[in-house]
């Protein structure tokens, strides 16, 4: 038989465990994510800092989104937690030109008195309404952008 001491160690490491259980869940918690990753042109040239968008034509899925880089590349995230990829399914592609990620404050008058608001939005070469239907499979997704 057990003494008490033991008993309550027994109890106080079954009790952790299954705390420790049920705060870590099982496996990532969410959908199974696909990457995806491509690149964006305008006018057959690499688009820098453009804010890539894949919305859901279902609404139980989750939006993604990517940034591009100099080279106009992206790769996409999911979900407030940033999951690397997105769902499997349809999805409506969106482009934003963004502000580059760095703002000089002595660029085009900003903090100047009278002028306490951000600089002004970048020039977009991104027609407005632009938008494209894709699809993404399980596995790699490849999925480059032209805009004309």
């Amino acid at each position: 038989m057990l003494n008490s001491a033991c008993f309550r160690r027994a109890l106080l490491r079954s009790v952790c465990l299954g705390l420790l259980t049920v705060v870590t869940g099982c496996g990532d918690g969410g959908p199974a994510m696909s990457p995806v990753s491509g690149k964006v042109t305008i006018g057959g040239q690499p688009a820098a800092d453009v804010l890539v968008t894949f919305t859901p034509s279902d609404s139980s899925m989750e939006t993604a989104s990517g940034r591009t880089g100099a080279d106009g590349s992206y790769t996409l995230t999911s979900g407030v937690q940033g999951k690397l990829g997105a769902m499997t399914g349809s999805y409506t592609v969106t482009l934003a030109q963004q502000a580059a990620s760095i703002v000089d404050p002595t660029q085009a008058g900003y903090g100047d008195a009278g002028n306490s608001g951000p600089p002004p939005a970048p020039d977009s070469n991104i027609p407005d309404g632009w938008s494209k239907p894709v699809d993404v499979a399980a596995g790699e997704n490849t999925i480059d952008l032209a805009v004309e």
